[in-house]
């Protein structure tokens, strides 16, 4: 069985925590060092990127190419100040693609 290799990448305060549970904190303080590090963690075999719902969004184009595929599986993560609501909406995006149905509306 092989390891899954994941990290986190964000502001410090936003991913530093992750090292505590065995992945990779990857600190950034723009958006060209998020691009850079996601390329940089893809060609190193990670399956599991983690991304700062800020960064997820101003990368929406580029993130595009990875999601065509199984791996790597880049999950858009709250800030350490809070959520933008960013990820819960891909969440619902997905959801409803996969079912046919929004089952967060509450109607």
């Amino acid at each position: 069985m092989s390891k899954v290799k994941a990290a986190a990448v964000g502001e410090h305060s936003s991913v530093v925590l992750f090292n505590t549970a065995g992945v990779e904190a990857v600190s950034v303080e723009n958006v060209e060092e998020a691009s850079n590090a996601i390329r940089r963690l893809v060609r190193g075999g990670y399956n599991v990127i983690f991304l700062t719902e800020n960064y997820a969004a101003l990368l929406e184009e580029d993130l595009k190419k990875y999601r065509a595929q199984a791996y790597p599986l880049i999950l858009p993560i709250p800030e350490r100040t809070g959520s933008t609501g960013y990820g819960l909406e891909k969440v619902r995006i997905n959801m409803e693609k996969a079912i046919g149905t929004n089952i967060f509306d509450k109607e």
